[in-house]
């Protein structure tokens, strides 16, 4: 199992085997086998315990168990304790739900403050739980992709190791961990998917969970092909002044996935499936002037075209006075560094500055018609407009880019592109690192 791991590890992006790394580790069996295996792989690991402080005793149980099992690997530890029914008598969701939405808030916070990856422990069987109630529940789009591999600074390593492995890895390497009572609780779905209806399956097909777990990852490949095909042929749609997007229907009719189609446009919005369903009917019907209504949304199907038009608020502007006050809202942290702590291979939603190049107040703002960049190791100047064209930047995705402007000039297209002048050199006393978290989204 340990060569399943580092062999997944470079196609998630990590390809140096001493690269700085979060691991989340609950105490249960999966995140303590995640933990040894990096550990002994030779990772630089750090580990961060989220106490969710809902099961009394046990909860302490097993924030101890990380923490002692952590100072015999001699590994960093940080434990951070939420209040779930705070979150829940304030914001109305479930127990699960708001355990779920603080967990990762600590998370994206762990990742912004230092190393800049953390790993989960989501393995094969989770995954084809996870699409086993994506199904009951309802799939749209972006159910078919499961759990990924990769959101942004979040890698599932164990993605494609079943339970079994897991456990019988435990058991070879004598590592402990804590059963969560909460787990076979069968006033959860995914208790009663793992052991009743995985297990039933099993009854009429011997060997369905290991079909099952084949079956998740193709539709994991077949969601990202239909993604960008979708992306593809909405590449040339943009919203007219008034914000409406016409779309013709040709497009949609013709394609050899219309529902799919309406799916990728609506679904932000929240579309019920059914309504999807006849929107579609109505299509095909050519039913002139029918209109669908969801919330802000109006889709109205013209003689020739689908009309969808939402009144959008304008995209914030922000005033950066220091690199230590970073305005709300504000998808962007700002580090001081040295050159020591450089690495390009973050990708191109982090930003390496030479903070002697920088004029304050920086400005964050969205990029806006006639805008040009002198790109970094580029010739000349680009307009924005066909940087965006060049990275196949879909239409209805461009309103939400951002430029950084130092003392008026564009020091960065967020995400895409560092400007001349404000790159590092070899006599740069400081730097500044730049990650961006707004679009392009991080799992792009």
């Amino acid at each position: 199992m340990r060569e399943a791991v580092i062999t997944a590890m470079p196609q998630l992006g990590v390809s140096d085997p001493h690269t700085p790394l979060w691991v989340a580790v609950s105490g249960g069996m999966d995140s303590m086998v995640l933990l040894h295996v990096l550990h002994h792989a030779g990772y630089a690991v750090q580990v961060i315990h989220v106490d969710h402080g809902l099961r009394g005793a046990e909860s302490d149980a097993d924030r101890e168990l990380v923490r002692a099992y952590c100072a015999s690997l001699q590994v960093p530890v940080a434990v951070e304790r939420v209040n779930v029914m705070e979150h829940v008598e304030r914001s109305g969701v479930s127990v699960q739900m708001a355990a779920r939405t603080l967990r990762y808030e600590v998370f994206q916070r762990m990742v912004m403050n230092g190393p800049p990856l953390l790993a989960m422990a989501h393995h094969a069987d989770d995954a084809v739980e996870t699409f086993l109630m994506h199904l009951m529940q309802g799939m749209g789009l972006r159910g078919w992709a499961g759990i990924p591999a990769r959101t942004g600074a979040f890698i599932r390593p164990l993605l494609k190791v079943p339970r079994d492995r897991i456990a019988e890895y435990a058991k070879d390497h004598a590592v402990p961990y804590r059963e969560d009572a909460s787990n076979r609780d069968p006033a959860y779905l995914r208790s009663r998917v793992r052991h009743e209806l995985i297990p039933l399956l099993d009854t009429f097909r011997d060997g369905s969970r290991r079909t099952l777990q084949r079956n998740v990852v193709l539709a994991r490949e077949l969601s990202a092909l239909a993604n960008a095909s979708l992306d593809a042929a909405l590449e040339g749609l943009v919203p007219d002044a008034d914000g409406n997007l016409h779309i013709p229907q040709e497009l949609i009719l013709s394609s050899p996935a219309p529902l799919l189609f309406l799916h990728r446009l609506l679904g932000a919005a929240a579309f019920h499936p059914d309504r999807l369903d006849d929107i579609l009917l109505a299509l095909r019907n050519k039913r002139v002037g029918a209109r669908f209504d969801h919330g802000a949304m109006h889709v109205l199907v013209d003689r020739e075209q689908l009309i969808m038009h939402r009144p959008q608020e304008p995209s914030p502007t922000w005033t950066i006075t220091r690199p230590d006050r970073i305005p709300d809202g504000l998808p962007m942290t700002i580090t001081p560094c040295s050159l020591a702590d450089v690495d390009h291979d973050q990708g191109p939603l982090v930003a390496w500055m030479d903070a002697r190049a920088l004029q304050w107040p920086l400005v964050v703002r969205p990029w806006q018609h006639g805008d040009r960049i002198r790109p970094f190791a580029g010739n000349g100047s680009s307009l924005i407009s066909d940087l965006l064209i060049d990275r196949k930047v879909p239409g209805h995705r461009k309103p939400h880019c951002h430029v950084l402007t130092s003392g008026g000039i564009i020091a960065w297209l967020c995400g895409y592109r560092l400007a001349e002048g404000f790159q590092l050199r070899d006599d740069t006393a400081e730097v500044l690192r730049f990650q961006w978290s707004g679009w392009p989204a991080p799992d792009r």
